[in-house]
């Protein structure tokens, strides 16, 4: 696969995963989703691998009554992060 291909399949990858938690943080707005559905567990399935480790080190945020989970935002920021380093390095910037 040529570096060009791969800048490619990583950019994929990262709005991919992007897309996949925004997904996700969207569903949690609607309590009568089913969480048992194929398709919500399949997004649970990814994402929430992710949001583990987010987790344990930054814990949800209470505002009154609501909780407010970090989680979501930390990882895309991290996916991203990730993304261009991988990219710069390809690229040998």
């Amino acid at each position: 696969m040529g570096q060009r291909a791969l800048v490619t399949a990583i950019q994929w990858i990262v709005e991919i995963l992007t897309w996949i938690v925004i997904i996700d943080v969207i569903l949690t707005f609607f309590p009568t989703v089913d969480r048992r559905s194929p398709f919500v567990r399949f997004i649970r399935g990814i994402t929430e691998p992710m949001y583990r480790p987010v987790r344990r080190l930054i814990p949800t945020v209470r505002l009154g009554d609501v909780g407010l989970d970090l989680s979501p935002i930390v990882v895309i920021l991290g996916i991203q992060l990730i993304g261009s380093l991988l990219i710069n390095v390809l690229r040998g910037g």
